[in-house]
């Protein structure tokens, strides 16, 4: 099992190949082709350096851009926008759109305010670098995040994630991806109805496959995002460091988690963290 990489400092995570970057389309959100109510889909936008500006500052485009858009009722329903701000990374920073509703997302691309985003950030790009990726976690089971990810209430005013990359053979087999679609570490703590056992650490969870392909270590590879949200640093390290006594048998839940990972092909895998703040219920940004 290769050990965990953590990424320093670099907007390139996971690394996308380098004609990807020469797409007339650079700055367009990438299109599914998925239409219902019921999805789970991740813009993931990644700028580096980042703008700097945070959730109250009115001069920032995209702050301005997306209090117009929840004024509408439709998208306080569908949407989430989050700025996050990478720890390994902290010049990096994300902006991460979750819908709960492709035919919501198809809307928005057929909008204005979508034309606005896209010119904000081909201006941004005079300046920095800017990717553009989509996290499709809706054929995931077992969810946590139930209608779509950044949704759950049971979190303090700051949330710890780790954005997980696993990388795999490009021609992986069918049946591996279903395995992999139904591969999730444990959260013993809601079963047990504990916030103290270690694995409880974990606070919630869900993965999809990125929807382009990568380089890792300079071979062509599908990527599996895991979105892993911590209690914090400490309860992480706890959990991936707990194991326990089973009839007689050493149980290491992360290990077997990672087991699961490797032995449908994994080539390896990377992570990078993030602290997201997030705002009032029923604010502004929809959060």
């Amino acid at each position: 099992m290769p050990p965990v990489t953590r990424a320093q400092a670099k907007h390139e995570f996971p690394k996308f190949f380098p004609e990807a970057s020469r797409d007339a389309s650079t700055f367009a959100l990438r299109q599914p082709h998925r239409t219902g109510k019921h999805a789970k889909l991740v813009d993931w936008i990644v700028l580096n350096p980042g703008t700097g500006a945070t959730h109250h500052d009115t001069a920032d485009p995209i702050t301005r851009l997306f209090q117009n858009i929840f004024k509408q009722s439709d998208y306080l329903r569908h949407l989430r926008f989050r700025r996050t701000y990478p720890v390994e990374a902290p010049h990096t920073e994300w902006l991460m759109l979750s819908w709960s509703s492709a035919d919501m997302r198809n809307e928005f691309i057929n909008s204005d305010e979508y034309q606005c985003l896209t010119e904000t950030l081909a201006a941004w790009a005079s300046e920095r670098s800017v990717q553009v990726s989509m996290i499709d976690l809706s054929q995931t089971l077992g969810a946590a995040f139930h209608e779509g990810a950044f949704r759950n209430q049971y979190v303090g005013a700051i949330e710890y994630y780790e954005l997980m990359a696993v990388y795999f053979p490009e021609d992986l087999a069918r049946s591996q991806i279903q395995e992999l679609n139904r591969t999730n570490p444990y959260n013993l703590g809601i079963l047990i109805g504990s916030d103290v056992y270690p694995l409880a650490g974990l606070t919630d969870w869900q993965h999809g496959w990125l929807d382009r392909p990568v380089l890792f270590q300079g071979q062509r590879a599908r990527c599996l995002v895991y979105l892993l949200r911590w209690e914090n640093a400490d309860r992480e390290h706890e959990y991936k460091n707990f194991h326990v006594k089973v009839n007689k048998n050493i149980v290491d839940y992360w290990k077997e988690f990672a087991t699961t990972l490797k032995q449908n092909g994994m080539f390896g895998y990377e992570s990078q963290h993030a602290s997201i703040l997030r705002q009032s219920v029923g604010s502004m940004l929809g959060d």
